[in-house]
């Protein structure tokens, strides 16, 4: 386990590259490797600690055993709910969530949404309302295995999340990092 975080903490903190013009930092230098090093780290953490856990994607047939690492969303509990069941893809779910990027070179921490500040406090923080199918298919993967009450933090890779598209704060080719807090499950019939 310690040399599985070690090397994660390697990856987080990288070599900062510099523009030969201007000396101005790419904090997204080499992006896509970056990424696929930092998943492929936290399938290896998941698997050898076991209090992670690790789902394959509702978005892809299991082939054989040795499906890849891009095809699983990762889950790291941090608490565990009252709740008995799972949401179904056609309910609707009340979440609290951060979602943000890998450390940048520097370290820094790119917060690209988020529907509470600072520490979560569910007296104050207002939850969001969506649609489980409406989300991004490592979303979903994640939400259709939680129970309400679940505090997590998923780690989605780019084919599960947004792949080559790039979004308003999240470069193409991102790992998908989501604190996510299930509040309620809204079944398709309730008229809630």
């Amino acid at each position: 386990m310690k040399k599985s975080v070690f090397a994660l903490l390697l990856l987080s903190i990288g070599v900062v590259a510099c523009s030969e013009d201007n000396n101005d930092v790419d904090y997204y230098h080499n992006w896509v490797g970056r990424n696929q090093q930092y998943i492929d780290s936290i399938a290896q953490v998941a698997k050898d600690n076991p209090g992670w856990l690790s789902f394959h994607t509702y978005k892809y047939p299991v082939t054989s055993a040795n499906a890849g690492v891009n095809e699983f969303v990762y889950a790291k509990p941090i608490e565990s709910g009252s709740g008995t069941t799972s949401p179904f893809f056609t309910d609707s779910v009340e979440v609290y969530y951060r979602g943000r990027l890998i450390p940048l070179y520097d370290g820094t921490e790119v917060v690209f949404d988020q529907n509470y500040r600072g520490e979560l406090n569910l007296h104050i923080a207002v939850p969001s309302k969506f649609s489980v199918a409406g989300v991004v298919s490592g979303w979903t993967t994640a939400l259709m295995q939680m129970h309400e009450g679940d505090y997590w933090t998923i780690y989605i890779p780019t084919d599960l999340g947004y792949g080559s598209t790039k979004m308003t704060d999240i470069p193409a080719y991102s790992t998908l990092i989501f604190d996510v807090y299930l509040k309620k499950i809204i079944r398709m019939e309730s008229k809630e």
